[in-house]
């Protein structure tokens, strides 16, 4: 008797595409974890934290990088915003994280996309008017629909900038419920 345990070829297209995400998942990694240990709210992160904050957002493409030119034509990583589309569930843990003072948030895997709630949940960059200028293009990322900042957001860029964006004065982790 003859086990089959053959595995489907794969062909070289397929191959090298997925080598390419795997070398644009390392590059980007490697892009968010150096900007955060820049600044202090990330520092006392452990190692084993990087999971939740950095590689699932990233698997489910909830970091948005903001790309600026460098010298001789190269592309910098300018900033980053860390987003969530979620469910009503997951707006109700986020908030509850957000009233107990929990920072950075802390979601599941498959919590990043379960619905259509859009949290901007931080922003990473060097300073306010770069944080500005990566919360505006942020927009472009969610078009549509409401979008709900963490507090911290609200602290990160210019007052006038956000309540023009937001069309609130201030940013609040808590909206009128409708």
């Amino acid at each position: 008797m003859t086990e089959t345990n053959a595995q489907p070829e794969i062909d070289a297209a397929t191959l090298k595409k997925i080598e390419q995400m795997r070398s644009h998942v390392r590059q980007s990694f490697g892009q968010v974890v150096m900007s955060m240990m820049a600044l202090p709210r990330y520092r006392h992160q452990s190692l084993m934290d990087l999971q939740h904050l950095v590689l699932e957002p990233l698997m489910q493409d909830r970091i948005a990088m903001a790309m600026k030119s460098g010298e001789a034509g190269t592309q910098d990583l300018a900033g980053m915003a860390i987003w969530a589309s979620v469910s009503k569930e997951v707006d109700a843990k986020i908030r509850d994280q957000i009233k107990a003072g929990a920072f950075p948030i802390r979601l599941k895997a498959d919590e990043w996309r379960s619905g259509d709630i859009n949290w901007l949940l931080d922003i990473i960059a060097g300073d306010k008017k770069t944080a500005g200028t990566v919360l505006t293009n942020f927009r472009q990322v969610v078009k549509e629909g409401d979008l709900r900042l963490h507090p911290l957001v609200g602290r990160l860029v210019d007052p006038g900038l956000l309540e023009q964006l937001t069309g609130k004065a201030e940013a609040k982790a808590e909206p009128a419920d409708a």
